[in-house]
């Protein structure tokens, strides 16, 4: 799985960028920065597989 704004998105089933940035703890206009599909910060992969690594640790990744 790549780990673009879009697929994180919706891996986590969120429509909106405001979900997003609540999940990270970020400011809405941090995440609206990042391009949709293009990946995300490296800093926010990690948090995201830290957070979540039923969608986002190696082995789910590996599925994908």
């Amino acid at each position: 799985m790549d780990m673009t704004k879009r697929n994180v998105r919706q891996a986590l089933g969120f429509r909106f960028d405001i979900e997003l940035a609540r999940f990270f703890r970020v400011s809405k206009g941090a995440v609206s920065q990042w391009a949709e599909d293009e990946p995300i910060p490296e800093v926010r992969q990690w948090q995201a597989k830290a957070k979540r690594p039923d969608l986002f640790g190696d082995e789910s990744i590996k599925a994908a």
